[in-house]
Order: structure tokens, then sequence, then C-alpha cells
């Protein structure tokens, strides 16, 4: 039976069975909460049937959307739980966004909880990965179906000229990987950055600094304070690159587990949803926390923010 949000996002993609069997909606709501984010567009957290492994947030209801831009997420730890972070995605996803996250449907209480710590190097490449960072150019090319499929509600929805990659820690190394497909328009590397010595990266998402080249468009660099193990590689990154637009911030008082957890995402998920309204949209109100002498994050003195090549 189809669900409440069958005219919306619950209906995207739909695939005809080539067998005899029943048709089935693709995607099945898996959030009991009612739709959700603080953003124009109140947003549901799915899995659909024919993309297994990856989690979906989008608006609960497309009829009147315009298109969406794509936002890849991976996950900290590497891990491939696509609810860990709901709150977080499905705000941004209220925005105006379709959120594709590296993981199916986890334990119901994944969400929250301790962040895992950063490794220290030297690290294993050698242990298997969690998940890979090709899965979120994978997620790209499954959008880019769905947009292109008369039977799928995601037909002639999707904006995959718009497409941005972020990661959380080991996903933001992810990030920076798939980073490198010319089709991705915009990074946000998330309490993260690459080692300086002593190791290519980690399982799944191997990486070095030479691998900072490769990054185009623009780039975020969004993380915590001293007391955040990835601090001083993120400073680092931001350092090193020289060609694109960059910004490098971070708050007092956060660690390396950021604000994703807390309600709306906390400070990181308005932070982030501005920086796509900016990258993704061309939003010069959502530009001005960013750039100019007075920019908003310039002026709110819990937050540091470094900057090269903004226009």
């Amino acid at each position: 039976m189809m669900q409440k949000y069958s005219t919306g996002i619950a209906a995207i993609c739909a695939v005809l069975s080539m067998a005899a069997a029943p048709a089935q909606p693709d995607l099945a709501r898996v959030d009991a909460r009612a739709p959700a984010g603080s953003g124009r567009f109140p947003a549901v957290m799915e899995q659909a049937a024919s993309f297994p492994g990856y989690t979906v947030f989008a608006p609960a209801h497309l009829a009147t959307q315009s298109k969406l831009p794509v936002v890849l997420w991976a996950n900290g730890g590497c891990m491939a739980y696509g609810n860990r972070y709901r709150t977080f995605l499905t705000e941004i996803a209220s925005h105006g966004y379709l959120v594709i996250s590296i993981g199916g449907i986890g334990p119901a209480t994944i969400e929250g909880g301790s962040e895992e710590g950063m490794p220290p190097p030297p690290v294993s490449m050698t242990a298997p990965a969690l998940s890979n960072y090709t899965q979120l150019t994978d997620a790209l090319d499954w959008a880019t179906a769905q947009n292109r499929d008369r039977k799928s509600a995601l037909f002639a929805k999707v904006n995959t000229a718009a497409v941005a990659v972020m990661g959380h820690s080991c996903g933001g190394l992810q990030a920076i990987a798939a980073a490198a497909d010319p089709r991705i328009k915009t990074t946000l590397v998330m309490n993260s950055g690459v080692w300086n010595k002593g190791t290519g990266g980690l399982p799944g998402a191997p990486v070095t600094k030479a691998s900072l080249a490769k990054l185009h468009g623009s780039v975020l660099y969004i993380g915590g304070d001293a007391s955040d193990g990835a601090h001083e590689n993120s400073r680092d990154d931001f350092e090193r690159i020289t060609s694109i637009p960059a910004v490098w911030a971070y708050p007092d008082g956060v660690g390396h587990g950021g604000t994703y957890f807390e309600p709306g995402g906390g400070t990181f998920g308005s932070v982030v949803v501005n920086w796509l309204q900016w990258r993704l949209k061309g939003d010069r109100a959502a530009a001005s926390l960013f750039s100019g002498p007075d920019c908003g994050l310039c002026r709110d003195t819990r937050w540091h923010i470094a900057r090269k090549n903004l226009k």
C-alpha cells in the first residue's frame, strides 16, 4: 500500500517489476516522525528498494518543487548507517535539496551518542573499509538516472548541475576523494582534513595532500576548535588550497563531534545550509554569512573564519 506521502518522495523512482510480482513503491518511508526541518519544504527520510545501501532525504511533497540540487553525504567513521545524521540531513533537505547518505537504515537509536575520535596515525590501510568514497558518485549516478526516468517522481526534478559532496571526519576524507569528479560544484569537509604525514588516508578514503589539487568549484572546511583532533589537519589543508574559493571556519566550544545531533543540526546546520544556498542556488543573502568585510561569521564573536579567492 502506498504511504501517506506517496504523492511526494514516497513515489520517487518507481520501478516497474520485469517479473509478475505485484508493483511496489520504490521508496518506503522509514522515519515515523512528521516531515521536519526549518526550511520551506518539510522533509522526510526514506530508503529506495532500487538503491539499497543508501538513505534518501527530500521534501515530502515534490509536485510543486523546482529542481532540487543534490547533496551527497559520507558519515563519520566512514560508517554505513544512513540514518546516523538524520536530524542534520533532514534540515538540509527541508531547504529544497535531494540529500543522499551512504548507508541503509541502521538501528533506530543510531543517531546521536558519542562520536568516534580521530584515530592516530599511522592508520592501517589494510583494514576492511566500512564504506567507500566511490559510493558518493554512485549516488549521483542514481539521482541522474532518476531525473531522466519518466516513471520516477524525480523525473525532471533534480538539478544535476548543482551538486555538493560533504562528510564528517572519515566521511570528510571520502568527500575530498569524490570531489575530483567534475560534476561536483562544491565540497564541504567537516571536522576533517588530510593527515600531514604517516598515512595515505583511511580505508575507503585513499587521500593524500596531493588530492587537494583536484578540488574544484569551491570548498568549505568547517570543524571544531583546537580540541578537535582534525583541527590542525583542516587548517593545513586550507593553507595548501590556492586556486579556488575556500573558507575555513570553526566555533569556540565545539569539538570533533560537531553539532550534527542538535535540533536542526545546531550551528553547523545553519552554516552549511547558507553555504549550499550560496554555492548551489546563488543566494546572495546567504553569501553574506561568508563574504564581504563585514560577513556574518566575521561579526560572530564565537566563530573564527579565514577566506581566500572569494568573489
